[in-house]
């Protein structure tokens, strides 16, 4: 038989293990809950930071809608042939001599891939044109049209104007452009696709007849000299827009144009002094240009292009 105090200590030792055994408990649910806890604050920072990222990251990237476009200069050729035939004699041996140099033209015909419909619309890109007369850095700005500037990096890096030559000289007293980035030289080539419209909004606006204005026509907006930017066939009031690609112009003295068209960069001064030595070179009419608006009789050809972002 167990005494009274023998009794006592092994009560009070099952007590004390019981205790103990509560504490261990209560210890347990306690890391659990703070794990738990832990795990659920982690977990909403988590979705909190991809949310956050997400908003900012759409934020600084647009959604540019590019559109297949026809590059086939066979049918232009087709259509100039029929209007040819039914011509004035006098006027056959010019359109002759134009569907010859567009039939040069169709040889030299080149696609690019489409570019990637998600871009950047922050940020600058160093554009570098290397020709035969030397360098011409340009700065690329994607504020100022991000569709256009993407369509411009994508048909670099695809080596798209890659040995093809400046195709029109325009100097007279309301255009001053020289224009380039059609490899057949006849200003209707195309990569096989266009671009969207991204009208400029920091230019100066230009003087204009008020009669246009009365008639609801936009005044013009100054294009000052080393702007590059894309040219199109735009007709609005016939509802045709949307249809610059790869063709770009560099302004060579501050010029009034429409004011739509796409801004994507700047020359720098030492490429502007290439561009200038093009300029005094003059201009040759061609076979449908005039002592103003033709080639330039000094080539400038774009031997490669390189991308630096």
């Amino acid at each position: 038989m167990s005494s009274n105090e023998e009794r006592r200590d092994a009560a009070r030792r099952k007590l004390e293990e019981r205790l103990e055994s509560e504490r261990r408990a209560a210890r347990q649910r306690r890391l659990t809950l703070i794990s738990v806890c832990s795990v659920a604050v982690l977990a909403a920072v988590a979705v909190g930071g991809y949310f956050y990222y997400r908003h900012w990251d759409d934020k600084r990237h647009t959604i540019c809608e590019y559109t297949k476009a026809d590059n086939d200069l066979n049918k232009t050729i087709e259509v100039l042939e029929k209007q040819i035939a039914s011509a004035p004699a006098d006027q056959k041996a010019q359109g002759e001599k134009y569907i010859e140099f567009m039939r040069e033209g169709a040889k030299k015909v080149r696609s690019s891939p489409m570019p990637e419909s998600r871009v950047l619309n922050t940020g600058t890109v160093d554009w570098t044109l290397t020709t035969n007369l030397g360098e011409i850095p340009v700065t690329l700005d994607r504020e100022s049209a991000p569709c256009n500037v993407n369509a411009i990096v994508s048909l670099s890096n695809n080596n798209f104007y890659d040995n093809s030559e400046c195709h029109r000289l325009a100097q007279s007293d309301q255009l001053h452009v020289l224009q380039c980035g059609d490899p057949t030289r006849t200003g209707a080539g195309s990569p096989g696709w266009s671009t969207v419209d991204e009208n400029p909004t920091n230019l100066e606006v230009g003087e204009m007849n008020p009669q246009l204005m009365q008639m609801g026509m936009e005044p013009p907006a100054i294009y000052p000299r080393g702007t590059v930017a894309i040219a199109n066939r735009n007709d609005q009031q016939n509802g045709v827009v949307n249809t610059g690609s790869a063709q770009f112009f560099i302004v060579t003295k501050d010029t009034q144009l429409q004011p739509n068209l796409a801004v994507v960069g700047k020359v720098d001064d030492a490429g502007m002094k290439i561009v200038d030595k093009v300029v005094a070179g003059g201009i040759d009419p061609g076979p449908v240009g005039t002592a103003e608006n033709g080639f330039p009789k000094t080539t400038l050809e774009i031997k490669s292009t390189s991308i630096s972002e």
